[in-house]
């Protein structure tokens, strides 16, 4: 059964990575992966099921390559080597990344929030400690991982070097965080 739902999953990544997310038809999906529109449904419900899960599945894979960063080390330490392992997961993962950037309506807040929950503790632990300057929840993605976010766009569009970058973009992600 999970083999069946990872099957359809990497059919419709790889058609997304071929003609974008309006590549992904119910037809289409039957085509690629030998399966019947009906396990399809079954498995999804629908085209959204599919985006949704497809999203949930490749948001998991990018935090759990995150977590092992998370220790005792020092802040500074552990900020940078998150960044990295981010980029690094980029890097490795292209299809699944640009998925994560184009589709992020298809999002389940709830999921997300689930997954990124021990990165969350982790830093609202060491913002209480004054390892890290305090910065509300909703400003980690968006304003501290800006620069990551924003060099992986241009890395996705092929105009960037993100290889080349990465120790300065973990030291702008860093920089957002430092203690005043």
């Amino acid at each position: 059964m999970a083999d069946r739902r990872q099957s359809l999953l990497d059919a419709a990544l790889k058609l997304v990575e071929e003609g974008g997310l309006d590549a992904v038809t119910i037809a289409a999906l039957t085509e690629r992966s030998g399966m019947s529109n009906g396990s399809i449904y079954h498995h999804f419900g629908s085209r959204a099921g599919v985006f949704a899960q497809l999203y949930a599945d490749s948001y998991a894979r990018c935090v759990a390559a995150m977590l092992p960063a998370l220790d005792s080390r020092p802040a500074s330490t552990v900020v940078r080597d998150l960044a990295l392992r981010y980029l690094d997961w980029v890097t490795a993962n292209p299809s699944r990344a640009r998925f994560l950037y184009a589709a992020p309506d298809h999002a389940d807040p709830s999921v997300k929030q689930a997954e990124f929950a021990p990165v969350l503790t982790w830093f609202l632990a060491r913002m209480v400690s004054g390892e890290l300057r305090s910065v509300p929840p909703w400003a980690l993605e968006p304003v501290v991982m800006g620069p990551a976010h924003e060099s992986v766009r241009r890395f996705l569009l092929g105009v960037f070097d993100l290889n080349e970058a990465r120790e300065i973009i973990a030291d702008a992600v860093w920089a957002v965080l430092k203690p005043e």
